[in-house]
């Protein structure tokens, strides 16, 4: 990953951390639509053998969604991580997460999908090496 990608990818994980906080405080609550489309393009994106040439423009996307759902959510906003120094079992989670977004179609994307995504995201956030394997063990199969 370039840098770029990197950044992106970190990014998108501070969304995620902060839909599953926004999850956590609304039991029942998991957002598709277009937070799933940000989340699995912006996947794609940092997992490309070719990042676009518009990345930073998908950066401050999935920045400007982090916000929109804190707001509106009334949870903080996650920062990320850098995804370059998580752990192995966080890239193991990480490399399938990749994989889940280059084969997912975001807008059939159902709600325990959409769940195991973010809370995914949230894993490499906490840097919680046993969610982070027990994720991978759940990973949908589609």
């Amino acid at each position: 990953m370039t840098d770029e990608q990197l950044e992106l990818a970190g990014a998108t994980v501070g969304l995620g951390a902060t839909i599953s906080a926004a999850m956590d405080a609304a039991p029942g609550f998991v957002p598709c639509g277009t937070p799933a489309e940000v989340v699995i393009g912006a996947l794609r994106e940092a997992g490309s053998a070719e990042p676009p040439a518009d990345i930073e423009a998908g950066i401050q996307k999935v920045r400007g969604l982090t916000g929109h759902v804190s707001e509106h959510r009334g949870v903080p906003a996650h920062e990320g991580t850098d995804v370059a120094a998580v752990s192995e079992a966080g890239k193991g989670l990480l490399d399938e997460l990749l994989g889940f977004a280059a084969a997912s179609d975001a807008a059939a994307l159902g709600p325990d999908d959409a769940a195991w995504l973010y809370r995914s995201l949230a894993a490499l956030e906490s840097g919680d090496d046993a969610r982070a394997a027990e994720l991978l063990a759940e990973t949908p199969r589609g």
